[in-house]
């Protein structure tokens, strides 16, 4: 089930070419001369994060069912799929480093509130901070509110431009009615 959800978030694309305005203003090599991966490959999209195979997914989901438990597990692939390509081997290393910090128990419930967390390194690991676990309650707490709260964010960052631009006073009208 796990990898059906993966599947459905980032499916398999097939070998595509890449919009011709796609490398525009893009450098073909670094500052000290090391070529891009991606200009490698003249015309063709470059591999993504979520390209791995069905048994490197599998191999990620039997190791978060061992840390996790595996209705855990499966909630977190709905939480975000992505989790399924990151690094394995430091899924258990991270645990013990947040383990040694917050506890066993309350390091697994902020992994469950942000399975983001197990993209982190150990050695990242070892230096959290009570902000870490402040952050997954924040996480968890705006995950509903994701597709309202960035579009009003930006209206919201952006509404003296368009009070300035337009001429209608956009924040004196709305604050007028309460």
């Amino acid at each position: 089930e796990a990898f059906r959800i993966f599947k459905e978030k980032y499916p398999d694309r097939a070998a595509r070419k890449r919009a011709p305005w796609a490398s525009w203003g893009v450098p073909r090599a670094d500052f000290d001369g090391t070529k891009f991966k991606v200009a490698e490959k003249e015309g063709t999209m470059g591999e993504r994060m979520s390209d791995i195979d069905e048994k490197r997914a599998r191999a990620s989901f039997t190791e978060l069912a061992k840390l996790y438990g595996e209705d855990e597990a499966i909630e977190m692939v709905r939480i975000m799929p992505l989790i399924l390509a990151f690094n394995k081997d430091c899924f258990a290393a991270s645990l013990e480093e947040w383990s040694k910090i917050f506890g066993a128990e309350e390091s697994k419930a902020m992994v469950l509130r942000n399975p983001g967390l197990l993209a982190v390194q150990p050695r990242e690991a070892a230096c959290a901070t009570d902000q870490t676990m402040t952050f997954s309650y924040i996480v968890a707490a705006t995950r509903p509110f994701g597709p309202v709260l960035l579009p009003g964010t930006l209206f919201l960052l952006s509404t003296p431009l368009l009070e300035e631009v337009t001429g209608i006073p956009i924040r004196s009208s709305f604050l007028g009615l309460f």
